[in-house]
């Protein structure tokens, strides 16, 4: 649509002087409203319509159904057909009118209605095109409705029941062209209640198939004038425009837009009258003969009546006929009045049937409920893409081969029924650079409670572990010793619950935060954490996360220099962004002064905190660390599956409620996470994990 025609500089009132006028004031004096009007616009307004539109004025014929009148406060009346009373049916108006189809039909924006077309005539602006016969030199100017942007359309929603049915599309003062377009209903321009604009657009045309007003009120449980009804609009960016157009000026009135309908022919399929009653359902036809079949239970009241009353197996009018099948009552012919109604037809003879939210013959099923959709195409689901060609993920989408692969194999879903990620031996064989990561453990065993998974085992050659594997679940990681064992008992972490005692030993936090294990320093940042930890307790309270750049510890210098130190992460979370290691000189002294750094990271009293995290470029990790929560080693190609990770070595003792190996690169003769055990938490624990790592005295133990 022409964006000028949305923008609105100054709000046109709804409410016009006429609404106070008599009925019969209206039909004589319409003419004076007119001419104020055409005073107003000016005169050369009023010269111009009189010959632009000569060659396509319409005679006001049967197909001319619609009659009435409406009204704008800047242009005055609009006849909508020249067999109004008191209409111009002379030049320079000549004849003229519009129509609704009684059929639907296909409309240009895709959907299907009744269409509305035609001209109508104002003193003051000449002949209004509706519809598809706007599509003229006379009435179109540069700018189409958009969508579909090939033309103008008018119609009228379906007319399925008597419910009130809304008026799509446009209508264009022809004189104006570009300037004239008047939209019937907000929805298709979309500024229905658009805090943005400076004015309120609520507006609509709706027909109401009881008494073939093109006004209803209340409608949708409000007052007709507050959602608009029955107003068109028109209006431009540069605040110019006719505004509101009442197609129902006087509510009540018999004179204002309604359609003239032919009678329900009872004898033939269809709703001839247009009131969303066909058939034996109009009450025109219901008291027949024909029809008391089809209406014998509850009257026909409603569809469901209807269908029950032809599929009972009853001959319920005593004439010898039957229901919708010839043979439901054995030796009867169906009965004409069901077979002249949709309770007798599928889901799939109702155009769209099978996906508008309604029962459409009555038999209590909707849309892919109804057995007879089953093979609609709105009913069939699509098959299910393999996960390496995944079409649920936005991520991946324009990607194709091998990319596409790589990233729908490594997005943390099964994308459809389908093994998570690189468990699934389809994107083990076609996302290479995803898959081929696997994870070694040096010289240790791995314990895993809730069992031991990953993209699969080493590609080249080699194993997951030097020695055993033990879990209480599924083991796919492969041990070099052939030893693994999916039925260990349940070792459990120190947590809160168990005031941090478990089989791994005691955490006494009480005596870590008094000083019992070492003298505690308060710090804030990875700036006051010192490369001499001197065998001090660092504790951090801050909450959220604690960052922690690239360090290298040292080893004491002087006998009573210790080498070991604690950070305790004490209800938050610890993000690890550089390469934590040691140095490379030797000890001068004794095992104390050995530089040895402990992590030992809780949870929050509110459950928060407690996890550990690796940053994806992170090379190299030391020290023993304890996570109450989750211990990640982190991914770039969680934000870009084309890039490849870097290894990660992790040097000394890992212990967390869970582990996320997420690194992949794109190697498979090297592990991307390789966990070597390094004794120092043995010899010479961090200040506070001294019983901890009395769990573990042999280096052939990680867990």
């Amino acid at each position: 649509m022409n964006r000028r025609k949305i923008y609105i500089k100054k709000a046109k009132k709804r409410r016009a002087l006429h609404e106070i006028m008599t009925p019969g004031f209206w039909r004589f004096h319409h003419i004076v409203p007119a001419f104020i009007a055409l005073v107003g616009l000016g005169m050369a307004l009023g010269i111009a319509h009189f010959s632009s539109l000569q060659p396509y004025k319409a005679n006001a014929a049967a197909a001319d159904n619609i009659l009435g009148w409406a009204w704008a406060d800047t242009i005055g009346w609009i006849s909508l057909n020249d067999q109004n009373p008191s209409s111009c049916g002379t030049p320079p108006c000549g004849t003229y009118g519009i129509n609704m189809s009684p059929t639907v039909s296909l409309q240009l924006d895709g959907k299907q209605g009744h269409s509305v077309n035609g001209f109508v005539w104002s003193d003051n602006v000449g002949f209004i095109c509706f519809g598809t016969s706007c599509n003229i030199p006379a009435c179109s100017g540069a700018f189409l409705p958009s969508p579909p942007g090939t033309g103008f359309y008018a119609y009228t929603d379906p007319v399925v029941d008597p419910s009130p049915k809304k008026v799509h599309g446009w209508a264009v003062v022809c004189n104006e062209k570009d300037l004239g377009w008047v939209s019937l209903n907000c929805e298709d321009s979309g500024t229905c209640n658009v805090p943005a604009l400076p004015t309120d657009l609520d507006y609509r045309l709706v027909y109401n198939p009881p008494d073939h007003k093109f006004f209803v009120d209340p409608y949708e449980g409000q007052p007709a004038v507050t959602k608009g009804v029955p107003f068109g609009w028109n209006g431009n960016s540069d605040g110019t425009g006719f505004g509101y157009i009442s197609f129902y000026p006087v509510s009540g009135s018999a004179e204002g837009m309604h359609l003239t309908a032919p009678a329900e022919n009872c004898l033939v399929p269809g709703d001839e009258d247009l009131n969303g009653l066909a058939d034996c359902s109009d009450p025109a036809c219901s008291a027949l003969p024909q029809c008391k079949e089809i209406n014998s239970i509850n009257g026909g009241l409603t569809i469901q009546d209807k269908y029950n009353a032809c599929h009972d197996h009853i001959d319920n009018d005593a004439n010898g006929k039957a229901d919708c099948t010839a043979g439901s009552v054995p030796a009867l012919p169906a009965d004409d009045s069901c077979l002249g109604s949709m309770v007798c037809q599928l889901q799939t003879d109702v155009p769209g049937g099978c996906s508008d939210g309604l029962d459409n013959i009555g038999n209590g099923l909707i849309d892919c409920a109804d057995p007879a959709c089953a093979a609609d195409p709105a009913c069939v689901a699509p098959p299910i893409p393999d996960q390496p060609i995944c079409t649920d993920n936005p991520a991946c989408v324009g990607l194709a081969g091998e990319a596409l692969a790589n990233c729908c194999c490594n997005d943390n879903l099964t994308n459809g029924p389908h093994p998570l990620d690189c468990l699934d031996t389809k994107c083990q064989a076609q996302a290479p650079k995803v898959c081929s990561a696997w994870s070694k453990v040096v010289t240790g065993n791995i314990y895993a409670q809730g069992g031991i998974s990953g993209t699969q085992a080493p590609k080249a050659s080699g194993t997951n572990v030097k020695y055993c594997l033990r879990s209480s679940g599924t083991i796919e990681w492969t041990s070099e010793a052939s030893c693994k064992e999916e039925t260990a008992g349940t070792i459990n972490l120190p947590t809160a619950q168990t005031n941090y005692r478990s089989k791994l030993g005691f955490l006494d936090l009480a005596g870590i935060r008094s000083g019992r294990y070492g003298e505690v320093v308060t710090i804030n940042a990875s700036n006051d954490l010192p490369a001499n930890l001197a065998g001090k307790i660092y504790r951090y309270t801050g909450g959220g996360t604690f960052t922690l750049q690239a360090k290298t510890f040292v080893n004491g210098s002087a006998p009573a220099n210790r080498g070991n130190g604690l950070l305790f992460i004490d209800g938050g979370d610890l993000k690890i962004m550089g390469d934590i290691q040691y140095t490379v000189d030797p000890v001068q002294g004794s095992l104390r002064n050995l530089a040895s750094f402990g992590v030992v990271a809780v949870k929050s009293s509110t459950g928060a905190g407690g996890n550990v995290d690796i940053d994806p470029a992170v090379q190299k990790v030391s020290g023993a660390y304890f996570a109450e929560g989750i211990f990640s080693t982190g991914s770039i190609k969680t934000s870009n599956p084309a890039l490849s990770d870097v290894n990660l070595k992790i040097y000394g003792i890992l212990v967390a409620q869970q582990f996320k190996l997420q690194r992949n690169n794109d190697n498979p003769s090297e592990p991307a996470e390789e966990i070597i055990f390094d004794g120092r938490a043995v010899v010479n624990p961090p200040p506070g994990m001294q019983d901890t790592s009395k769990s573990l005295p042999r280096p052939d133990v990680t867990f």
